[in-house]
């Protein structure tokens, strides 16, 4: 299974991007740590992850993923970003109604989807959960329209297994609470930052080879100007670790354009042209320009009489 968020992230600057976050992990007999669960659409404001059965999930996303590409509107960004989300669902639908030639209640989807992306026509960013609904035979989507009990930080929603959404929730409350007050409103300009990736972070830092969840994070942005990206993030640090994409360790001798790269301790970021050193040596940059900002600031501050 998975564990797995979205959520609308808020810069210092108060520009916003939409972030999707997972762990890397397929389970089937095996543990599979390098699998991807987070993907960009080719119309690039868009995004979606999965939650649950690879059988379903994999060829689903796959199918969404060309009909964006094959649907001239789509393409074009012309057809809406709500509009998409039918789109999505209609192929998600038809996908299902071919499945044939199954035992009993094999032809019920375990799988749930997050989507979403920037709408340009209502100028925010949205997040659908998406899931099949046994009653009515069909994927059914539901609209994340507030916080989701994290009083006023923003939209944010999480998928995976019920045991692992239950720890999250319940360890990113507490995150916040101690950054934001416990009504999560303090300063009451507060939104989320990157919260969600911290907690899912500290999950895979701490997960054992025999659980459901395990590998390095990975998330992909969306931005405000309609583009997206995935996160290179190097784990489990930067001194020591290897620069994974979409779950995956880059080799050696690939070299990448990365508008983002992150690293999960410090949560410095960056971007990088190259190969996994070169993102190595830009991120250590970064963090070391960042302490040396914050020991200017400290001494800037005057003492007390």
């Amino acid at each position: 299974m998975t564990i797995a968020a979205a959520w609308v992230r808020t810069l210092e600057s108060g520009a916003e991007e939409l972030v999707l976050c997972s762990d890397s992990r397929l389970s089937n007999g095996k543990r599979f740590d390098h699998c991807q669960k987070t993907f960009r659409f080719a119309r690039s404001d868009a995004a979606i992850c999965f939650a649950g059965g690879t059988d379903w999930a994999y060829p689903m996303i796959v199918a969404a993923i060309n009909a964006a590409d094959l649907h001239l509107p789509s393409q074009t960004r012309a057809l809406g970003l709500a509009k998409f989300k039918s789109h999505i669902l209609n192929i998600l639908n038809q996908m299902q109604r071919e499945v044939h030639n199954f035992v009993r209640g094999e032809n019920v989807p375990d799988v749930t989807f997050l989507f979403g992306g920037y709408d340009w026509w209502s100028k925010e960013f949205r997040i659908w959960r998406i899931e099949f609904d046994e009653a009515s035979n069909t994927f059914r989507s539901d609209e994340r329209l507030g916080s989701n009990k994290f009083g006023g930080l923003g939209k944010v929603e999480i998928a995976g297994d019920p045991e692992w959404i239950a720890e999250m929730r319940t360890n990113l409350k507490a995150l916040v609470q101690s950054r934001y007050g416990k009504d999560m409103r303090q300063p009451p300009s507060a939104k989320f930052n990157l919260e969600p990736f911290e907690v899912i972070r500290d999950f895979l830092q701490q997960a054992d080879p025999n659980e459901s969840i395990g590998g390095a994070p990975q998330a992909v942005k969306v931005y405000q100007f309609m583009n997206s990206a995935d996160v290179g993030i190097f784990w489990p640090n930067v001194k020591n670790g290897r620069l994974f994409m979409a779950g995956r360790p880059l080799l050696d001798y690939e070299c990448a354009t990365i508008k983002s790269v992150l690293d999960p301790l410090s949560l410095n970021s960056t971007w990088s042209n190259g190969s996994t050193a070169e993102a190595r040596e830009q991120v250590q940059r970064g963090i070391e320009a960042q302490r040396i900002r914050s020991t200017d600031q400290d001494q800037s501050v005057p003492e007390s009489t």
